[in-house]
């Protein structure tokens, strides 16, 4: 039991630097050749632990090989065009001008619910609401809404707000995030002359979060 213990824990670290090393996306999101080299690891990281009798090597040799394979696979796509269109899906335009394109279903194998389920998803109940929909590489309906439906923005109707950017988590439960800190382009003194002003202090926080405008939500921690 220890020795698989140990084993189990090996290759598990080793595939999660390997995860970490090749930087991928979702799996949700992997391209083909992204999810076969993700299939063949899991299938060669069961291989040692399953079975004491297997080496170790024989499944971190193949880890390695497959990282260093999608790594350099992953370069020649971006400069090689021919090996993109081989190895990869090109996308497919399902709706078109309000209209669905029979053939491009067809070849994409969307039936019409799952269209309409996904078009639902993004609450749209008429495909003639759409202008595009586009099947994405990764598996992912991608929908542009006709003009006329679209929400109106600012811009649209002549405002001009401030720009507030994102929120940056600044405190977590009476711990200063110092990336986020910096991120916000706060200081620890701006920190504490703002929990002073609101006379607040730094072990009762339980979040602080700071937008680029300088916006100030602070959520103090509840009484017990």
């Amino acid at each position: 039991m220890i020795t698989i213990l140990i084993r189990t824990l090996i290759v598990y670290f080793s595939l999660i630097a390997t995860m970490r090393f090749m930087g991928k996306r979702q799996l949700g999101e992997l391209e083909i050749s992204d999810l076969v080299t993700t299939l063949l690891l899991s299938d060669i990281a069961t291989l040692p632990i399953t079975n004491t009798e297997i080496p170790l090597s024989h499944a971190l040799i193949p880890i390695l090989t497959l990282t260093s394979l999608e790594v350099v696979l992953s370069g020649l796509l971006l400069k090689v065009p021919f090996l993109k269109r081989v190895l990869s899906v090109r996308p497919a335009i399902l709706v078109r001008h309000g209209r669905p394109d029979p053939t491009a279903m067809a070849t994409a194998r969307v039936s019409a619910e799952e269209l309409l389920s996904q078009l639902r998803q993004k609450d749209i109940a008429d495909p003639s609401e759409v202008e595009y929909a586009i099947l994405e590489p990764n598996g992912q309906i991608s929908i542009v809404k006709k003009a006329a439906q679209k929400e109106a923005t600012a811009a649209d109707l002549g405002l001009s707000p401030d720009e507030r950017g994102m929120m940056h988590l600044l405190v977590c439960d009476g711990k200063i995030n110092r990336r986020n800190l910096a991120l916000a382009g706060w200081d620890e003194a701006r920190l504490f002359r703002e929990l002073s002003r609101r006379k607040v202090k730094l072990p009762d926080v339980f979040l602080m979060l700071a937008d680029d405008g300088g916006r100030v939500a602070l959520y103090p921690r509840e009484a017990a």
